[in-house]
């Protein structure tokens, strides 16, 4: 089993620019990214299930650092 953690860090910086273009409006440059971001997910054994949870855990922990 490896330490997914660093892989999850640089999926999680993605999504958050995945969200930045959904708030946008830019829906086509957002579903190539989450197509982008899901096959790379795959590579290291997560899910995009996997990523929304880091997101919120993250956010729970510092939420002035996401506001």
């Amino acid at each position: 089993m490896t330490n997914s953690t660093p892989s999850l860090l640089v999926w999680i910086a993605e999504y958050q620019k995945y969200l930045a273009l959904v708030d946008q409006g830019s829906a086509t440059d957002a579903d190539a990214l989450k197509t982008e971001i899901v096959e790379g997910l795959s590579w290291v054994d997560l899910s995009w299930e996997d990523l929304e949870v880091a997101f919120s855990l993250q956010r729970e922990q510092d939420p002035s650092d996401h506001a």
